[in-house]
């Protein structure tokens, strides 16, 4: 791998993120030749490339942890979308009524 363009200094912590997160992703996709040949050797080379994709699915679910949080009156979205977000929605809507919560 070639490290080929320059990095401007004014990028955020998140652009920097997502970076590093596909330089791991390229890292993990370029075939180690001596790895996957002990892994022929060892008779395991198809689990190896089962546990390389999922690590990939995994990686690429994880939340960036500087991207700004997106929420609706205070209340983060990733919040609002687990088991208590019924509860939340309906503490919103009253305050939108100007009932009491």
């Amino acid at each position: 791998m070639r490290d080929q363009n320059a990095i401007h200094d004014k990028e955020t912590k998140s652009e920097k993120w997502e970076r590093a997160r596909a330089i791991f992703l390229e890292s993990v996709y370029k075939p180690d030749h001596a790895l996957r040949g002990c892994s022929h050797n060892q008779k395991c080379y198809h689990e190896l490339m089962e546990i390389k994709d999922e690590v990939v699915e995994h990686v690429k679910k994880i939340p960036n942890p500087y991207q700004p949080v997106e929420s609706t009156d205070g209340i983060s979205n990733m919040l609002l979308s687990g088991h208590l977000g019924d509860y939340y929605r309906k503490m919103i809507d009253e305050k939108k009524k100007g009932g009491s919560m």
